[in-house]
């Protein structure tokens, strides 16, 4: 058995709902396919080769990252990945952005690792989105 749980509040009355559902874990996979979305850097100052924290990337069969920075230099992005979870990081990709540019990048359907992070070359403020369907 699983029970989920959810609160929340509603925008017409301003008012806190919440809720629990009961059901079999086989149950979720009648609901769909799952998503999932984030990032590791949201509008943030890093420095020099600064790295971020890992992210998860497993159990999604397709993946997208966009990313923002705002240096008015080119800024190199290396992405990293570790495909097991044992903390065994091989670089993936190194993906330029532009000055005060934006780039997105898909990963090729299927492609399947553990946890992503991402180290840049030079001090910006950046966005590193991660969407999964």
């Amino acid at each position: 058995m699983l029970v989920l749980t959810g609160d929340q509040t509603d925008r017409s009355t301003g008012q806190p709902q919440s809720n629990l559902w009961f059901g079999n874990i086989d149950e979720l996979w009648q609901m769909g396919k799952p998503t999932g979305w984030g990032a590791p850097w949201w509008e943030k100052e890093v420095k020099k080769a600064e790295t971020s924290d890992p992210f998860l990337m497993t159990g999604f069969d397709k993946k997208v990252v966009h990313i923002t920075q705002d240096s008015d230099q080119e800024v190199e992005f290396k992405i990293e990945i570790d495909f097991k979870g044992t903390g065994d990081w091989h670089t993936y990709q190194t993906i330029k952005v532009p000055a005060k540019g934006y780039v997105h990048h898909e990963f090729p359907t299927g492609f399947s690792c553990h946890w992503v992070r991402v180290t840049v070359n030079k001090a910006c403020k950046t966005t590193v989105y991660f969407v999964y369907s």
